[in-house]
């Protein structure tokens, strides 16, 4: 065995300490004393700068990437306020971070900041672009197009949007030594590996489809030439004055909105983040203007079945191979909606690839990874609402 992964986490709540427990945790589950690289997922209650000083003091010069999240993962569940840390040592896999600057105002330049160094970086048999943008700043969709710019439309990427816990305010990006906000943060996985992704929510299309005749990036003006709010109003009997941010971000998460993809059976969802006073209702990510969407339906039961769906179609790629590590980046819209049986997902993934595979992730503001796992090398997007398993095995 040449690949050693352990998981670490803490809630302490002094943030300096926090992050030198989960790290020590990390490295003594690895059975080893050094890592060559982690992936750090914490709540955005600690302090960002107190709580890397007390990863690094641990992990000393590995690479680092991560972000602030909505809620963490790991083997033993979901958590909340707490920092979670996947150590690795390996001679065969390697990461090689990256950080793009500036995501609210030039996220094309960001994501293509983001992948250039790794790209440069000439690694053998790259295989994977981790990529963790700023989920509350800028176009998340532009910037994952700009990674692509550098790396290939057809080149795997997965990850996840950081979070802040439900403030929607500021989130935090980790790269090394440092802590950035309004930034991707990002690491090339390289080395003679092999990946799986898949990825699936399971809501389903409810009613017609609509037009979407006026819109710009992710506000939408117009459905079939009528205001946008009007398709909750129709379904629902609610008139404009009672759908408040919080009535329409809680119905969202059951009825977002579906946009088709060709060749995909799933469709892309996006979440409504409010509703301006003319009606417009503005989305997580963007819903261009003359495209065809429906409104979608999702329950409990379809995502748990999305969710060992994922874990099977990431598996395939493996080809029996036993994953080394899994990553797991769900949806803050999948957390609420599960409550308080949010385990039951994280316990779907594990009865597929192995309950002893070392797991880590975090819940986010937005998905990136593409759809159709058994050719996972085909272009990936920016999803809402869904659930992406990635593991890699030797």
């Amino acid at each position: 065995m040449s690949t050693w992964v352990g998981v670490g986490s803490s809630k302490k709540a002094d943030s300096y300490q926090a992050g030198r427990e989960a790290a020590a945790q990390a490295i003594s589950h690895m059975g080893l004393s050094s890592a060559d690289f982690a992936f750090v997922f914490a709540s955005a209650r600690f302090d960002p700068e107190a709580l890397l000083k007390g990863i690094r003091s641990v992990t000393k010069e590995a690479a680092l990437v991560g972000c602030s999240t909505a809620g963490e993962i790991t083997s033993e569940g979901p958590a909340k306020r707490s920092v979670v840390i996947m150590a690795v040592q390996s001679d065969k896999l390697t990461a090689t971070p990256g950080i793009g600057l500036r995501l609210d105002a030039t996220p094309r330049e960001t994501g293509e900041e983001a992948a250039w160094g790794p790209s440069r970086a000439k690694v053998p048999s790259p295989h994977l672009f981790l990529m963790f943008p700023d989920g509350v700043s800028g176009n998340v969709a532009e910037a994952l197009r700009g990674v692509q710019t550098t790396l290939g439309r057809s080149f795997p990427i997965a990850g996840g949007a950081s979070g802040d816990d439900f403030l929607f305010k500021k989130t935090y990006q980790y790269h090394n030594d440092k802590v950035y906000s309004n930034a991707v943060a990002g690491s090339l996985l390289a080395g003679p590996i092999s990946i799986g992704i898949g990825a699936r929510h399971g809501w389903r299309p409810l009613g017609k489809p609509r037009l979407v005749t006026r819109a710009m990036a992710n506000v939408v003006r117009e459905l079939d030439g009528k205001s946008a709010v009007n398709i909750y109003q129709e379904y629902f009997g609610k008139g404009a004055q009672e759908l408040t941010r919080e009535s329409l971000a809680r119905m969202s998460i059951i009825y977002p909105l579906g946009m088709p993809i060709e060749g995909e059976e799933e469709y892309l969802l996006r979440n409504v983040l409010k509703m301006t006073p003319q009606g417009d209702l503005v989305y997580t990510g963007e819903v261009p203007e003359g495209s065809s969407v429906r409104l979608m339906m999702g329950s409990k039961k379809h995502a748990l079945t999305a969710a060992r769906v994922a874990a099977e179609r990431a598996m395939i790629s493996l080809r029996n191979k036993a994953p080394r590590l899994a990553l797991v980046f769900s949806s803050a819209s999948r957390a609420r909606l599960f409550g308080r049986g949010a385990e039951a997902e994280i316990k779907c993934i594990q009865a597929v690839v192995g309950r002893k595979v070392p797991l880590a992730g975090f819940y986010g503001y937005g998905e990136i990874a593409p759809l159709s796992s058994e050719r996972y090398l085909g272009q990936a997007h920016y999803h809402n609402e869904t659930l992406v398993v990635l593991v890699i095995a030797e």
